[in-house]
């Protein structure tokens, strides 16, 4: 009795701890709660955000070490972050998750801005649609450190969606769907690989994945060749994976950094160990930024030596958050976003320093500005960073949408420092939102991305709807591995979209400029959506330079009809969906041919 009694008395104090120390927007729950009261917490917060896609507010939800089984089925709405907070995903027990398509006729293509990590799904490996793990999404909606032993459904029944991304997870029972329009895994063991499920649509990418000793390796290769839609990597060349929040062995809130991986392929933790890397202590390394904390008392700290942990909310800053020191966390909880404010060049701009990781924001453009991340000085640099280079993680970016009026970012992320890993970005020019909020000339952005930084590697690419290139690439030895991509939906005519000084049709979704000698890229998805007659000439341009290889580009019209999408693939080379009908797919499988 005395020793559940401290017990007790120590969760108690934990959770008080959590309130005083994350605010009221992160939820944390021992294995002590009353497990129906949990499930009535989380279910209660989906209904309230199920259909609240442009919502101001913001969740975490995390779960100290412990079996919450009895609270079986757990639902996962917009701006939710549900996470253990174990030292690995087996010390955190769920019996299930789904994500319900908040769109009608399980329609899953807005099903963004979710995520789930270093947790287990716990239950019986079945396709029985109920009890398998149902995490049907679209973009910004990352699965990270996950075990499950239930089957994992990435679709709705029959529904759309258009994701997805999952790291660093262990899935024991089959994983896949029959109707995602992509997705990509990255060092993850697939024990029984896809089982039942196929890939039918348009581009899939395994990477450093491990499958399981009966999983058919004939089906996990590259097929594009004979028609098909797989792409399969072997290792992933560097990587950091994402840092994450944890409960100490002395019962104090800490950050795990895990250590950089070169050519990996599987988790970077086992079953009794968390992995290589760096424990950091969150009350006497970190600031913890709440919502009314300022851009300028965030800076300080910095300059004072500490990290940002930033609790769930919307930062509108005065200033740029301006990163000076190497090695800098800068972590977000439950989709905190950071919001430059009028006159604000930028949200994030990093100087010239080694290994800073900026992980699990949204940047949201509700004012005008340059950008809304910036890596490096402007002009340049010589400076390389092999040995800790920056990472970037889970970051989501939305020009429009939230708000009506006009808003303008010229270019959203900007990378100009060598040796950047970028894991998993959603940059969107909105399609949709508020009214008032989208349009031509309302939401106005030319390039989602542009990197002029050598040695930079993008795993997990979404990009876009933007008004010229959606990926700009200036810098050598760039490497980009699975890109989703669609055209801008609204350009009005063919004279308002044109590139090469109104000489050639259209912009290409992912250009390398043309004095670029080496360059990367596989496992290409890029669609047109256009509502309007317009031609694109290519969907990639590329110098026709020794060192550049392309592999597996595949370009799809979604389009309702003729008379518009792409010319050719890549530089005039395989012609593609201009003038014919939806769903009609085309690849090309290596440059040069």
């Amino acid at each position: 009795m005395k020793h559940l009694f401290i017990t007790l008395l120590m969760v108690f104090s934990l959770q008080a701890i959590a309130e005083g120390l994350f605010g009221p927007n992160v939820l944390i729950f021992s294995p002590q709660d009353d497990m129906q009261a949990v499930a009535d917490t989380v279910n209660a917060l989906h209904e309230k955000m199920f259909h609240d896609q442009f919502s101001r507010n913001r969740y975490a939800v995390l779960f100290l070490p412990g079996d919450y089984r009895k609270a079986e089925l757990l639902k996962v709405p917009y701006y939710m972050q549900i996470a253990g907070l174990g030292r690995t995903p087996y010390e955190v027990q769920l019996s299930n998750i789904h994500t319900p398509a908040p769109l009608g006729g399980d329609n899953g293509t807005c099903t963004f801005w979710r995520s789930a990590e270093n947790l287990s799904v716990i239950g019986p490996e079945t396709y029985d649609e109920p009890e398998t793990f149902k995490w049907a999404v679209s973009q910004a909606a990352p699965l990270r450190r996950i075990y499950s032993t239930r089957t994992l459904r990435t679709q709705w029944g029959n529904g759309w969606v258009s994701g997805g991304f999952a790291a660093d997870c262990h899935f024991e029972a089959p994983a896949g769907s029959n109707h995602q329009q992509q997705w990509y895994y990255r060092n993850c063991i697939l024990n029984k690989g896809r089982g039942e499920f196929k890939e039918i649509k348009y581009n899939y990418c395994f990477q450093g994945v491990e499958l399981g000793a009966d999983v058919d390796r004939s089906t996990y290769r590259d097929n594009w060749h004979e028609g098909g839609n797989v792409t399969f990597i072997p290792t992933t060349p560097i990587i950091r994976e994402k840092p994450f929040l944890f409960m100490g062995k002395n019962g104090r809130y800490k950050v795990f950094r895990p250590a950089l991986r070169q050519e990996s392929s599987g988790l970077s933790y086992s079953r009794k160990s968390m992995g290589k890397g760096e424990e950091i202590d969150v009350e006497k390394n970190f600031f913890i930024v709440k919502p009314g904390t300022t851009a300028s008392e965030m800076n300080r700290q910095m300059k004072a030596g500490r990290h940002l942990l930033f609790t769930p909310g919307m930062y509108t800053l005065e200033e740029p958050l301006h990163i000076e020191r190497p090695g800098t966390i800068l972590l977000g909880l439950g989709f905190a976003t950071l919001i430059p404010g009028e006159g604000c060049e930028t949200a994030i701009m990093v100087d010239e320093v080694d290994g800073v990781t900026i992980a699990s924001l949204m940047f949201d453009a509700h004012y005008s500005s340059h950008s809304l991340l910036q890596v490096g000085p402007k002009g340049g640099t010589q400076v390389r960073h092999t040995k800790n280079p920056t990472l970037l993680s889970d970051l989501f970016f939305r020009v429009g949408g939230f708000r009506s009026g006009h808003v303008n970012v010229d270019e959203v992320v900007i990378i100009n420092s060598h040796d950047v890993i970028g894991d998993h970005f959603w940059i969107w020019r909105a399609d949709h939102g508020v009214g008032g909020s989208v349009g031509w000339n309302v939401n106005t952005s030319a390039n989602g991305l542009v990197v002029n930084g050598n040695y930079v590697t993008m795993y997990g690419l979404f990009n876009e709807h933007f008004q010229q290139y959606q990926t700009l690439w200036n810098g050598e030895y760039g490497r980009t591995y699975f890109f989703q991509c669609e055209t801008p939906y609204d350009a009005p005519n063919q004279a308002a979209y044109m590139s090469e000084n109104g000489t050639r049709d259209g912009y290409a979704a992912y250009k390398v400029a043309d004095h670029v000698q080496n360059h990367f890229a596989t496992a290409f998805g890029i669609y047109d959506v256009l509502n309007n007659d317009i031609r694109i000439e290519s969907s990639m341009e590329v110098p026709c330079n020794a060192g550049i290889k392309l592999h597996n580009i595949c370009n799809n019209c979604l389009s309702n009809q003729p008379g518009k999408g792409f010319g050719f693939v890549v530089n005039g080379l395989v012609k593609s969906t201009y003038n014919t009908y939806r769903d009609n797919r085309t690849y090309l499988v290596d440059f040069p041919r």
